[in-house]
This record gives structure tokens, sequence and C-alpha cells, in this order.
């Protein structure tokens, strides 16, 4: 089923809802990009440029070719698909409720299942990118049942802080992650993703982090490398971070526990599956959607 455009419309009295029409019209007639995108997601390709056009435009093109160029990540994606479910069963990948005081969202990953022969980098990362891809047609701050208000720029975090608790793993985890699909999963984050990443906090660190740092250290660029702090001692260097009543309770917070905000997670991707498998958000077709083409 064909998704619908969102319900939410676009004002016409702020200072940036021009630049965004501009961006809207500019990606309608690219034959380069998809057919269709919502309003929303290219209001945070807008902000995490600060709001310059030009630097916006580059940015859409990158994702779009970087996910057809690895289609099998970013856009052949069904939840009904078993190894996609295994993913969701063996992985916690949780989008936090709220915004941090400076106006961050918060995600939290872990393993739920130890085992390393459970792992499958492919399905981890596609999962990831579902999650992040239906997050960002909503609102990251807190709507009231049934709330709807016009699109805001104040809605959309200034960007991502992820949490990473790599509790139990061992050398033997690391066997089975894929250097390709790090790779990529870096290089879109880094360089294509429309949210800046503002820190990475990897807590639970085992004996050999000194190895897991050798191991990423190639796929980070240097002021992202600075964005990582190792947590080797407990939580408390953590809560001074980021507000603690934010997490989940298995972590001394309020949020919820982790199976209610999972299953939170799972319902807006379920929601949200006739978008995204929606090949007119995603797939460019090389057909001509105006007058000139680069091909």
């Amino acid at each position: 089923m064909a998704a619908a455009r969102s319900s939410r419309p676009i004002p016409t009295d702020s200072a940036w809802s021009d630049k965004l029409q501009e961006l809207l019209a500019w990606f309608e007639s690219n034959p380069n990009l998809p057919e269709k995108i919502e309003p929303i997601v290219m209001l945070r390709f807008l902000k995490c440029v600060q709001y310059d056009v030009e630097k916006t435009k580059p940015l859409v093109e990158l994702n779009y070719s970087m996910r057809n160029k690895h289609a099998h990540l970013f856009i052949d994606r069904n939840m009904e698909d078993e190894m996609t479910a295994k993913g969701l069963r063996v992985s916690d990948l949780l989008i936090l409720p709220g915004l941090t005081p400076e106006g961050n969202k918060l995600l939290f990953f872990r393993m739920a299942d130890l085992d390393p022969h459970t792992r499958n980098s492919v399905e981890e990362t596609k999962i990831f990118f579902m999650m992040s891809d239906a997050r960002f047609t909503m609102p990251d701050v807190e709507l009231k049942v049934g709330e709807m208000r016009d699109l805001d720029d104040s809605d959309i975090a200034d960007g991502d802080v992820q949490i990473v608790d790599i509790g139990g793993y061992t050398l033997r985890h690391l066997a089975y992650i894929s250097i390709f699909v790090l790779r990529i999963y870096m290089k879109f984050l880094q360089e294509a993703y429309p949210s800046r990443l503002r820190a990475m906090h990897v807590i639970n660190c085992p004996s050999y982090l000194d190895r897991l740092i050798s191991m990423m250290a190639p796929f980070l660029r240097e002021e992202v490398r600075n964005l990582v702090q190792y947590h080797t001692e407990g939580m408390d260097s953590l809560y001074k971070q980021v507000p603690k009543d934010m997490l989940p309770e298995e972590y001394g917070g309020k949020a919820g526990t982790i199976a209610e905000l999972k299953a939170r997670g799972i319902q807006s991707i379920k929601e949200k599956s006739g978008y995204l498998c929606d090949e007119r958000y995603w797939k460019v077709t090389g057909l001509s959607k105006s007058r000139w083409s680069w091909f």
C-alpha cells in the first residue's frame, strides 16, 4: 500500500519555509533522486546543515546515491522477512522518548542475545536505518495522543547521542562483524545521515577495549573519534553526560523498560511499513522527471 503524504502542513510564515519549498521543488525535478520525499524529512536535511540550501543539496544526493548503491541495506527491506525478525529478537535498538536539555535525541543499542552466532551485520544495519527512517517522518518531541500541529523545526532534534552497551562482547563477537557493512554504515552515518552525531557513549567496556578501538579507528573521521567516550567504571560518568531519567529503567532511568521501549519501536516500524517499502521514496529509477537530465 502506498504511503500517504504527511498530514502536517508546511507553514508559510517561518524563516526557513521558503528554503524548504525551494528544496522540495528541486527534489521533485531532479532525475537523480526518487520520486517523493516527506517535507519533514527534507527539513531534517536542511536543519542538519544550518539551513544552507546549497549544502543541503549534495547531502540529499549523497544520501540517496548511497541508498541505491547498497540497496540490500537501505531499500530491500521487509518487516515480514525471517532474518529481519530474528535481528529484532537478538538486538535491542531503542529510540528513547523526549529530547535532552541540549535538544538531542538519545539512541540506545545492546545485544539481547550474547551468542556470537546470532550477530548479523546486514540485518542490524538494516533495522537501524528502518527505525531511523520511520522516526524521521515524525516529530522528535513528545506530542500528546492525537495532537497535531504545523510542521516546525523546533520539533526536530538538533542531533543524536548514541549509547552503546557492549557488556558481554568478546573477541569472538568481533569475528562476526562485517568490515564491508561497517564501512558503509560509518560512511553513511558520518556523511549522508540527516542528523548530526553529537556524542557516542560506549558503556560496560570489556578488557579488550583497545582491540575494539583499533578496529573502529579506520572508519572514523577525527572529529567523530573525538565524540566517542568510553565509560569503563560504572554508569556514574554516563549520568554526568546524559539525563539519567531519560534512560531505560534497567539503566537507572524512568523512560520505561527495555521491553516496553523495544515494543514501541517495532510498532513504529510496522505502522510505517508502507512508507518504508514504497520505492518511490527511496529508489532512483534513472527516468527523467524534467526536460533536463545528467544522463
